[in-house]
C-alpha cells in the first residue's frame, strides 16, 4: 500500500493505491459458504485498488480484480445463503486460460449517511453473479464488442429453415464469445408458431418445390446441379409451370376438360393452398432451424461436446415474438 492518508481532516482524505498478489481463496471458503453457499475449491486472487477522496467528501475508487483458475464446489446442502448461479458466473466471466478480470469502479459522497462501501461492492458482486441468469450474453457480450441479450436469438424468416447473413453475422460473434469461454456449453432450441408462420411456410415450400424441379431439368440434361443452387428470376415462370403441370391438386378446367391457362399469382395461389401446414410439420421446422444453428457453430471451431439440441419450442413466445432459435447456456 502506498500514498497519502490525514486520518484528522474532516471529512477523511486520502489518495492511496494497493494491490495483492496471488492470494489463495480456499482458505476464505468460510466466507464464500456463508455469503454464496458455496465453499472454494481452487482460485488465486491478486487485487489492484486506488482510492481517493476530495475535500469535499467525494470518493471514487477503482477496484480491479484478478481470479486466476476459481472453482467452487457444490452448494453446501443446509445453506441460507441466496441460491446464486455462481458456477455458472464462473464459466460465463472466465476466459480460456481460466482468468477472470474483473473492474468495479465505485463512487460516493463520505457525507451521505446511507453510503457504506463494503455492502456497496457486495451489492456489485452480487448483481454481476445474478445477471449470469437474467442476461447470460449482455455478460459475455461486453467483453466481444457489444451484442447483449439478442445475441441469444438467431432469426429465421417466416417459414424458413436457412440461415441469413445477418443470422451467419451474429452467430460468428457468438462462435467468438464461445472459443473464449471454454468452460461454457450451449443448447440451440428451435422455435415454430403453426398460425403466425402458416403462409410463410408455404411459400417455402413452393419455393423447394421450383428448386426441385430445376434440378430434375439438369438431371435430365446431364449437367450436374451447383453447388448452392438457385433460382433466377428469369427461371422461376417456366419452371413453376411445370411444378403447376405436375401437380396433383383440383385445376380450373376449361369448357372440353382441359386444364386453363392462369396467370402465375393463382398458380402460387392454388399451390401454396395445397401444402399442409401441421403441427407435426412445424415441429420439423424448429428442428431444421436448431440444427442449422448448431452446425453452423461446429462449423466455427466450436466442439461437438459443447454443442447440444434443446427440445422444439412451438407457439408464440411473448407479444414480440418472431421465428428463431435460441440460445441457452451452461457451465459444463
Amino acid at each position: 500500500i502506498d500514498g497519502k492518508l490525514n486520518p484528522l481532516a474532516q471529512p477523511l482524505a486520502l489518495d492511496i493505491r494497493g494491490k495483492v498478489r496471488n492470494l489463495e481463496l480456499p482458505p476464505l471458503s468460510p466466507y464464500t459458504v456463508k455469503y454464496a453457499g458455496h465453499g472454494i475449491e481452487r482460485g488465486k486472487l491478486s487485487v489492484d485498488v486506488a482510492y481517493k477522496v476530495e475535500p469535499s467528501g467525494q470518493l471514487t475508487a477503482s477496484n480491479q480484480i484478478i481470479l486466476n483458475q476459481l472453482s467452487f464446489g457444490d452448494r453446501v446442502a443446509g445453506s441460507e445463503a441466496p441460491n446464486l448461479p455462481i458456477k455458472l458466473a464462473v464459466a460465463l466471466l472466465a476466459d480460456r486460460q481460466g482468468v477472470i478480470d474483473i473492474n468495479l469502479p465505485v463512487s460516493g459522497s463520505l457525507n451521505d449517511p446511507q453510503f457504506r462501501l463494503a455492502p456497496l461492492i457486495f451489492r456489485l458482486i452480487v448483481n454481476l453473479i445474478g445477471k449470469a441468469v437474467t442476461a447470460p450474453f449482455s455478460l459475455i457480450a461486453s467483453a466481444f464488442g457489444g451484442g447483449g441479450p439478442e445475441m441469444s436469438q438467431v432469426a429465421f424468416g417466416e417459414g424458413q429453415r436457412t440461415l441469413d447473413a445477418a443470422s451467419r453475422e451474429r452467430l460468428d460473434a457468438v462462435a467468438k464469445a464461445l472459443v473464449e469461454r471454454p468452460a461454457l456449453q450451449v443448447t440451440v432450441v428451435g422455435q415454430a408458431d403453426l398460425d403466425a408462420e402458416r403462409r410463410g411456410y408455404q411459400r417455402a415450400r413452393l419455393d423447394q418445390q421450383v428448386l426441385a424441379e430445376k434440378r430434375r431439368a439438369l438431371a435430365r440434361s446431364g449437367t450436374p446441379p451447383a453447388e448452392g443452387l438457385t433460382v433466377s428470376a428469369q427461371e422461376y415462370a417456366a419452371l413453376l409451370q411445370e411444378v403447376y403441370r405436375r401437380a396433383d391438386i383440383p385445376k380450373p378446367r376449361n369448357v372440353i376438360g382441359l386444364a386453363k391457362d392462369i396467370p402465375q399469382a393463382e398458380m402460387e395461389a392454388l399451390l401454396m393452398a395445397a401444402v399442409p401446414v401441421t403441427t407435426d410439420a412445424l415441429r420439423d421446422l424448429a428442428v431444421a432451424r436448431a440444427v442449422a444453428v448448431k452446425d453452423y457453430l461446429a462449423s466455427r471451431q466450436l466442439p461437438e461436446d459443447r454443442l447440444f439440441l434443446g427440445a422444439p419450442v412451438l407457439g408464440r413466445q411473448g407479444g414480440n415474438w418472431r421465428p428463431q432459435a435460441e440460445l441457452r447456456l451452461a457451465p459444463r
